[in-house]
Order: structure tokens, then C-alpha cells, then sequence
């Protein structure tokens, strides 16, 4: 394997899958159509219901039939999506278009993680993983912050045009994850590779029932899986509902793109610090970001314009601090041959947390009519992880 070009293409494709014109916006433009901040919030749920339903069946499929595989697939999806939503009429269609947005995230979702570590443990250069992952994770953020530009082409793109857009930037994806190698690090990874489809029925059977035994035998893995769930629960739903508070506040839509770029420099900047720090154990440093986190989503609830910028910025950046580490014991911790399956895992903790939560804090803003109620009480339910966590072991 050619790694400087395996990474540059892992580059590419981080980048192009985060660049979304319509993430600053797409509550305020399902709105502006008519749908309720509760509607909006099922619509939330059946993306989280899907995430939950796929992302461990999709994780399989990245360990078994291919990473890089997996990768298209979710481009494809995802250009499925765009354009679904593009010509929606009603709830239904945009419901569809969400799952199916779910569905492509899922095939993302730990199988980029996956495809990058074991890339560099062909080389043996597996230590190298921390850094490698920052720099990923700022291109992201930076292209989820040059996304959120967009917000102001509100007046020129239409509703349609966002995701006619989106559907252009997801077929460039399409071809980055074509360019990519499969890393073969074991002999099950170079038998999968030769014969995908041989024995899949058999193969499906072990791989399932290994990975829940490396579960039951890894439990620094489980603790992790609950405190990523926990910590990163606020991440989206603080984006989504300080859509619809600044616009109570008062600002024009095509401003919106303010905040998610803010919080996104503030990711950039929580990624920067994690890379210098070096923590011995990771429970305080949890207490730590769980703090600064719940009290960024209380500040993003409560607070005026000013902190509706300022909360969400706080999130982002214990989030960033924590996951970086977070990602890189998990990964020590688990197989190669399970490694995708594994932290889908750990992404469908978060959707099961997510499934109730986007719609009663939808609901709850409808019944309060302030946007910020459902914050309010999510920012407290964080602040309560890291106050009632002990971090003395």
C-alpha cells in the first residue's frame, strides 16, 4: 500500500462527506415550509431510529465485505438522500430522505475510523493513529464550517437548490472512496478481500458472536461506548435548536452560518489542545469535558444571541477533546478484524440516546414556545454525568 496517497484519499473523503450546504439551515428551511419544531424533531428520530436499526449490520458489512466498499455505498446513499428531499412534497418524503441519510452515515460510521487505523498498521505506524485522526478531524470541521456558509445563499438557493448541491459535493465523494485501498492486516482481511462473498452466511455467524465476545471480555471498551454516547449527545441537537432560537431572536436566516462556523473553529481548537495533552487516565479528563459541555449546552438554552454563539462553541470543543482520546483507547483496546463492526457499537449508543431525545426537546419547545426549554434540561442531564462521575480512579 501507497500510504501517503491512501491517506490523502482518506483526506479527500473526510473532507467532501462533512462539506453539507445544509447542515446551518435545514431546520429553519423545513420551517419555513410548515413543519413544527416537533415534526422537524421526528424527523430527527427516524434518522436516529435508522442509525440505530443499521449501524451495527452496517459495521459488519464494512468487516466483512470491505471497507472501501462501504465508503461508495454511502455516497451513493447519500446522493439518494439529497435528491429525495430535494423533491420533497410532504413529511413522508422527507422522512425517507432522512432515513436514507441515516442509512449512508451508517456505512461512514466507523468504517472510515476502521480503514484509516489498520491503513497505518500495514506500515506499522499504528502509534501514529492520535495525530493522524486530528488532522483528519480539522478537515472536517473545516469543511463543516465552510458548509455552513451557505447559509448565507438562503435567498438565491432555494430550498431544492441546498440539495441539489449537497448531491454534487456527495458524487465527489463517491470518487475519493474509489480511489482508496483496502488495508489487509490480517489473514481473515486478505480472504475477505479475494472471496468477499464465500461463506458469507458462516462468516457473518463468527463475526457476530466474536465481537460481542471481545464486549463481554473488553469492559474499558464498554465504559468507553457509554461515555462517548453521553458526552456527544448534545453535539447535533445543540446545532438543530440554536437554528430556530436565533431566528426567535431575531436574525435573518441568512446569518445562521455564524454559529456552526464558531463552533466548528472551536472544534478545530478542542482538537489542537487534545493533541498536546497526554492523560494518564481518561475519567477526569471526562468529568473535565462534560462539564464545560453541559454548561455550553445550558449557555446555548438560556443565554441571549451572544450565547447561543458562545454555548455551542464550549460543546464542540470538549467534545473534540475528549473523543480524539477517547477514539485512540478504543481502538488500542479492539481487533482488526472487528475493529468497524466495533465502533458502530459505539455510534449506535449515541443514536439510542438520540431516538427520544430529538423529539421531546422538540416538544418541549413546542409546549414552553421557547426554542431553548429542551436544551435547558439536556444541559443539565450532561453537567449531572460529570458531577455524579467519580474521577478519583
Amino acid at each position: 500500500m501507497n500510504l501517503s496517497k491512501q491517506l490523502r484519499a482518506v483526506r479527500v473523503y473526510s473532507f467532501t462527506s462533512c462539506l453539507r450546504l445544509t447542515d446551518a439551515v435545514w431546520v429553519v428551511l423545513l420551517a419555513a415550509r410548515g413543519f413544527t419544531l416537533a415534526q422537524i424533531g421526528l424527523a430527527e428520530a427516524v434518522f436516529h431510529l435508522t442509525s440505530l436499526l443499521c449501524e451495527v449490520p452496517s459495521g459488519v458489512a464494512a468487516d466483512l465485505l470491505g471497507r472501501r466498499r462501504s465508503l461508495a455505498v454511502s455516497a451513493v446513499l447519500e446522493i439518494c438522500s439529497d435528491l429525495t428531499m430535494a423533491f420533497s412534497r410532504n413529511f413522508a418524503a422527507v422522512c425517507a430522505a432522512m432515513a436514507l441519510k441515516a442509512l449512508a452515515y451508517t456505512m461512514i460510521s466507523g468504517t472510515l475510523e476502521a480503514l484509516t487505523y489498520d491503513s497505518l498498521k500495514t506500515a506499522g505506524r499504528e502509534s501514529e493513529y492520535l495525530q493522524i485522526d486530528a488532522s483528519v478531524s480539522v478537515l472536517q470541521r473545516l469543511a463543516t464550517a465552510l458548509g455552513s456558509l451557505a447559509s448565507a445563499l438562503s435567498g438565491v438557493l432555494r430550498f431544492a437548490g441546498f440539495y441539489l448541491a449537497n448531491a454534487g459535493i456527495c458524487f465527489c465523494s463517491l470518487l475519493a472512496a474509489l480511489a482508496l485501498q483496502e488495508p489487509l492486516v490480517t489473514d481473515e482481511q486478505a480472504a475477505r478481500h479475494r472471496h468477499p462473498f464465500a461463506d458469507l452466511a458462516a462468516r457473518l455467524r463468527a463475526h457476530v458472536a466474536e465481537s460481542a465476545a471481545v464486549l463481554r471480555t473488553t469492559p474499558l471498551a464498554v465504559r468507553l461506548i457509554a461515555a462517548d454516547a453521553a458526552i456527544t449527545l448534545p453535539s447535533y441537537l445543540t446545532t438543530m435548536f440554536v437554528q430556530q432560537r436565533l431566528v426567535t431572536l431575531g436574525w435573518d436566516a441568512a446569518w445562521l452560518f455564524v454559529s456552526p462556523l464558531l463552533a466548528s473553529a472551536a472544534a478545530m481548537a478542542g482538537t489542537a489542545l487534545a493533541r498536546q495533552l497526554h492523560p494518564g487516565k481518561l475519567r477526569p479528563l471526562y468529568r473535565l469535558c462534560a462539564l464545560v459541555c453541559g454548561g455550553g449546552v445550558l449557555l446555548a438554552g438560556a443565554g441571549p444571541a451572544g450565547g447561543c454563539l458562545a454555548g455551542p462553541m464550549l460543546v464542540q470543543a470538549a467534545i473534540s477533546v475528549w473523543y480524539l482520546h477517547a477514539m485512540q483507547r478504543f481502538n488500542d483496546a479492539i481487533p482488526s478484524d472487528r475493529r468497524a463492526t466495533l465502533i458502530s457499537v459505539d455510534s449506535m449508543a449515541y443514536s439510542v440516546l438520540m431516538i427520544p431525545a430529538s423529539p421531546l426537546l422538540g416538544l418541549l419547545a413546542d409546549l414552553t414556545g421557547h426554542a431553548g426549554a429542551g436544551l435547558c434540561a439536556l444541559g443539565g442531564l450532561v453537567l449531572a454525568s460529570g458531577l455524579l462521575l467519580p474521577c478519583r480512579k
